[in-house]
């Protein structure tokens, strides 16, 4: 019994992630092809999915650069003209942004 058991154990081999698997049980060559094309595809909707995230926040990063950039300008424009016309500049740089 133990010869058999001990024969048992060293037709195994080791893969990846330390498992144990026999010589029957490995997979055929048309299996490993449908599994490395399903990963494939998976790796393009990721890689999709990723672009597409760094697109939203490049706007999300551009959009506030530029309510930033109306706002100092429209300080820039209040420090120009007469303290009496100060509101006047702000809401109407208000309504640009709006």
């Amino acid at each position: 019994l133990r010869a058999a058991l001990l024969q048992r154990h060293t037709s195994r081999e080791v893969h990846f992630g330390h498992w144990l698997r026999s010589s029957s049980a490995r997979m055929s060559t048309a299996a490993l092809e449908t599994r490395v094309q399903v990963l494939e595809e998976m790796a393009k909707t990721n890689a999709a999915n990723y672009n597409e995230s760094l697109d939203t926040i490049w706007m999300l990063l551009a959009m506030i650069l530029v309510f930033f950039m109306h706002a100092g300008f429209s300080l820039l424009e209040a420090g120009t003209v007469r303290f009496k016309n100060t509101q006047n500049i702000l809401t109407k740089n208000l309504f640009v942004v709006c």
